[in-house]
């Protein structure tokens, strides 16, 4: 009974990793005044975030592009930390809709409700 249960649970486990929701997100940054530690500043406030995945910022256009795990944390809260941690204004580009996760969505489709 015991190794069914341990299978059991890494099964779920791994089921969760293959349908863990990833996103990504448009974060507009404003108040960048430099090319190189600018970018950089916004970077590394979210190094340490828990669910951040990738941050790739582009002067040019004052954009965050955030790939995150929307299962641990969600854009407003991306958003408001960034502006929390550093000196410019930021706020999501296309807010989007809340969506079910992709392993919400998976099930949904076999226990409609």
């Amino acid at each position: 009974m015991e190794k069914i249960m341990k299978k059991c649970i890494c099964l779920l486990s791994i089921i969760a990793f293959v349908f863990a929701g990833e996103k990504t997100t448009q974060i507009k940054v404003k108040g960048m005044a430099c090319q190189y530690s600018c970018p950089t500043r916004v970077k590394s406030a979210l190094n340490d975030v828990k669910g951040i995945k990738l941050c790739d910022v582009d002067y040019a256009t004052s954009t965050a592009t955030v790939t995150f795990n929307d299962e641990e944390i969600k854009e407003k809260d991306i958003a408001k930390i960034l502006s929390d941690k550093t000196d410019f204004e930021c706020s999501l580009e296309n807010p989007s809709k809340e969506e079910p996760s992709g392993f919400k969505k998976f099930f949904s489709k076999f226990f409609k409700s």
